[in-house]
């Protein structure tokens, strides 16, 4: 944009939304996310669910979160006492030292979502899959990542 002009950033909906829960294998680097319509107790909870899934043989699942609501709500710590399964280790919010995953959220924002151009909800998300497609195993390869590359039409 020309100095002194804001450059007009089209949005993709008045008050759409779409949420991202996800954890990284810190052994393989295999990224498990689901996308919902709310960052609540139920997105946290079908992540869980296809943690569970895809790890039917584990033993015990150990997830590093952070002290967001959703982590410790009533809803979250009754399907926990209900599966033994999983183990939370609470740590601080955004610190990519100690979840690792922190980073791929980052790597996310900067490549996809901040500052798009997508003219719909649906475009944006599609840029979102296709990351999230490149990414696993993360870091992976990442002049890849910084490559995504999604239609804004």
């Amino acid at each position: 944009s020309k100095k002194g002009q804001q450059r007009a950033v089209p949005t993709p909906g008045k008050n759409q939304k779409r949420y991202l829960a996800g954890a990284l294998n810190a052994t393989t680097g295999t990224v498990t996310w689901v996308e919902w319509e709310k960052k609540n107790s139920d997105i946290f909870l079908r992540l869980l669910a296809e943690l569970r899934r895809r790890y039917r043989q584990a033993k015990t699942i150990r997830l590093i979160v952070d002290n967001y609501v959703i982590h410790k709500s009533s809803v979250t710590r009754c399907f926990l006492r209900h599966n033994q399964k999983f183990k939370l280790l609470f740590q601080p919010a955004y610190h990519l030292w100690v979840n690792k995953i922190e980073r791929l959220w980052k790597k996310l924002h900067d490549t996809a979502t901040r500052n798009h151009q997508h003219g719909t909800m649906n475009r944006l998300m599609e840029a979102v899959r296709t990351f999230m497609a490149l990414a696993s195993p993360f870091p992976g390869n990442c002049l890849a990542l910084a490559k995504v590359q999604v239609d804004r039409n």
